[in-house]
């Protein structure tokens, strides 16, 4: 099992937007150390992403470039409640 830097993971949470504050870190701190380590790095991927990038496949439901990113979206939107 791999060792993740959950300070700096914490931190590249962090958003310019308070609507993604509400979506990231929440799935972070809930989520995040029952993901596989694949899945772990895919969520690290994702917050390599621009904010208007996250706010298009979040909210705008803009796919996401590939799949595994695709994937990571719809399960964050799942566990948070955002398909409504």
């Amino acid at each position: 099992m791999k060792e993740y830097n959950k300070f700096r993971i914490e931190w590249d949470c962090r958003r310019g937007m308070l609507e993604l504050d509400k979506v990231i870190m929440p799935y972070f701190k809930g989520y995040f150390d029952d993901l596989s380590d694949e899945k772990k790095a895919v969520f690290l991927r994702l917050l390599a992403c621009t904010d208007l990038q996250l706010f298009s496949y979040f909210f705008n439901r803009v796919p996401a470039p590939d799949s595994e990113l695709q994937n990571i979206i719809i399960d964050i939107q799942e566990k948070l409640n955002l398909n409504n």
